[in-house]
C-alpha cells in the first residue's frame, strides 16, 4: 500500500478527533478521562508529571485509579474541580519518580457509569516517560521504518524511459507466460499471513523480547489494516481501542484480547519490562482468538461468476 493510501484513512480517523476538540463544552461527552505527560523525557532525579482531566456532567460519574509505573513512586500533588455546565471536570496533578530508565506509565481503564444504570469502559492509553536515560532502541527499529525515499534528480528523466522499456519487455514476458500457465494464484488470505508471519516471530531464536514485541506487534498492527481498513500500524494503542469500540467491530471479549496484545508489547518494547515464555503464550491465545473471528469468510462457491 502506498504512503498516499495510507493518507486518506489516516485523515478519517484524524477528522473526527479534531472535530471534537472544537466542539462547545455541551457538545462534550457526558463522562471523558483525558491524560498528558508533562515531559516525554526528564532528567535523572527530576519527577514525571502527570495531568489527568476527569470529565462528569449530567449525571455522570468516572471511576479512575492513580496512574503507576513498575519501579516508580506517585503522588498526587493538586486535585481541583472546575465547574462546567450540568457538571464537573476534575484536573489531578500527578509526579511520578523513580530511578533512570524508560518507564511505561499506565493509569487503570476508568469507566463511567450512567444514571439509567450503564457502565462503560473508558481506555486509557499508555504514556511512555524517559527519566536521565536518551530512551530505548532496538536494531530491529530501524526495520519497521519506511526507507526514506531519494531526493529527486534531472536524470529521472532518463531513468523513467528506461524503466518503461524494461516494464514493456516484463509485460510482454508476463502476458505470454499467463497464456502458458494459466491465470495467477489468488493472494494469500491476510489471516494466513499473519498467523505465518506470527509463527515465525515466536519461534525465532536469533530474536530477544524486545525484538520479538516489535515483530509480533508489527504483525498485528499489519493484521488490522488488512481487515478493517485504516492504517492501525500509524496509531496508537488508544486510537485502535477507540477505533474498535466506536465502530462496533469486535465483541467486548475479543476487543479486551487486542487490547492486551498491544498493551503488553508496548510495554517489552518501550519499558524494556521482560516477556518471556508465558507472556508470549497468552498474547498467542489472544492473538489467534482474534484472527479466527475476524479473518475474511470465503465466498460461496459459484458466486461472483457470470449466469
Amino acid at each position: 500500500m502506498t504512503r498516499g493510501a495510507l493518507l486518506v484513512p489516516a485523515l478519517a480517523l484524524l477528522v473526527p478527533a479534531c472535530a471534537r476538540e472544537a466542539l462547545s463544552p455541551t457538545d462534550e461527552p457526558d463522562a471523558d478521562v483525558r491524560v498528558e505527560l508533562q515531559d516525554r523525557a526528564v532528567d535523572e532525579g527530576d519527577p514525571a508529571r502527570v495531568r489527568v482531566w476527569i470529565r462528569q456532567v449530567d449525571g455522570a460519574t468516572v471511576e479512575v485509579g492513580e496512574p503507576a509505573a513498575e519501579g516508580m513512586t506517585a503522588h498526587l500533588e493538586a486535585e481541583r474541580e472546575e465547574p462546567v455546565e450540568g457538571g464537573t471536570i476534575t484536573v489531578r496533578e500527578w509526579t511520578l519518580a523513580g530511578p533512570p530508565g524508560s518507564y511505561v506509565v499506565q493509569v487503570p481503564e476508568a469507566t463511567a457509569r450512567y444514571p439509567d444504570g450503564r457502565t462503560v469502559p473508558l481506555p486509557v492509553p499508555p504514556l511512555f516517560v524517559d527519566v536521565g536515560v536518551e530512551g530505548p532502541s532496538s536494531d530491529l527499529e530501524d526495520l519497521l521504518q519506511p526507507v526514506p525515499e531519494p531526493p529527486a534528480r534531472w536524470p529521472w528523466i532518463v531513468a523513467g524511459v528506461a524503466a518503461l522499456g524494461v516494464a514493456v519487455g516484463v509485460l510482454g514476458w508476463m502476458w505470454k507466460r499467463r497464456r502458458r500457465t494459466g491465470p495467477a494464484a489468488a493472494p494469500e488470505p491476510p489471516d494466513a499471513v499473519a498467523l505465518r508471519d506470527w509463527n515465525e516471530a515466536l519461534e525465532d531464536p536469533a530474536l530477544d523480547d524486545h525484538g520479538r514485541a516489535l515483530r509480533l506487534s508489527a504483525v498485528f498492527r499489519a493484521y488490522l489494516e488488512a481487515v478493517h481498513r485504516w492504517p492501525a500500524s500509524a496509531l496508537t494503542t488508544r486510537e485502535i481501542a477507540d477505533a474498535l469500540y466506536r465502530d462496533g467491530l469486535v465483541s467486548a471479549a475479543l476487543l479486551d484480547g487486542a487490547r492486551r496484545v498491544l498493551h503488553a508489547t508496548d510495554l517489552v518494547k518501550f519499558a524494556r519490562q521482560q516477556g518471556g515464555t508465558a507472556l508470549f503464550r497468552s498474547l498467542d491465545e489472544d492473538f489467534r482468538a482474534y484472527v479466527l473471528a475476524t479473518r475474511p469468510q470465503e465466498a460461496p462457491a459459484g458466486e461472483g461468476r457470470g449466469s
